[in-house]
């Protein structure tokens, strides 16, 4: 039974969260791509009365996302320094039999920073700097 029919929601619990972000995710998309707007909700956090959806976040439909907009600026900044090796997204690479893109950047992760997409099966890794230079090394 969904605890957000007729007003008996009486505490938060997982339950009744979960029902909360159907909702959110059943109907602001209809909403935002209306307004070439689109939205992601990250993990909530709740206690006995209220919930957070962390994470929050509300941009133009085709804009690139915080990890794409971040690897822009890793290979504008690698073009304009000497001595950096140079990527180049366009690259479809190959490793152990399988394709991959390079799609996205985390600039506060240390070991492995660098997000790579498998091209058949679309799921996504994160891989070092060292994979990412081997696999995706602009050629001049």
């Amino acid at each position: 039974m969904n605890p957000l029919q007729a007003g008996k929601v009486k505490k938060m619990d997982v339950t009744t969260i979960r029902h909360i972000r159907s909702i959110l995710e059943d109907n602001l998309p209809s909403i935002m791509e209306e307004n070439n707007l689109k939205f992601e909700l990250g993990n909530a956090t709740y206690d006995d009365d209220s919930v957070k959806f962390n994470g929050f976040r509300i941009s133009l439909l085709h804009a690139l996302s915080p990890e794409e907009k971040a690897l822009k600026g890793q290979i504008d900044f690698r073009r304009s320094y000497d001595g950096l090796v140079t990527l180049d997204d366009s690259i479809i690479a190959e490793d152990r039999g399988q394709q991959f893109k390079l799609v996205g950047f985390k600039p506060r992760a240390r070991k492995k920073p660098f997000i790579i997409e498998d091209i058949k099966t679309g799921g996504r890794y994160v891989c070092p700097e060292s994979m990412a230079e081997r696999l995706f090394k602009e050629v001049k």
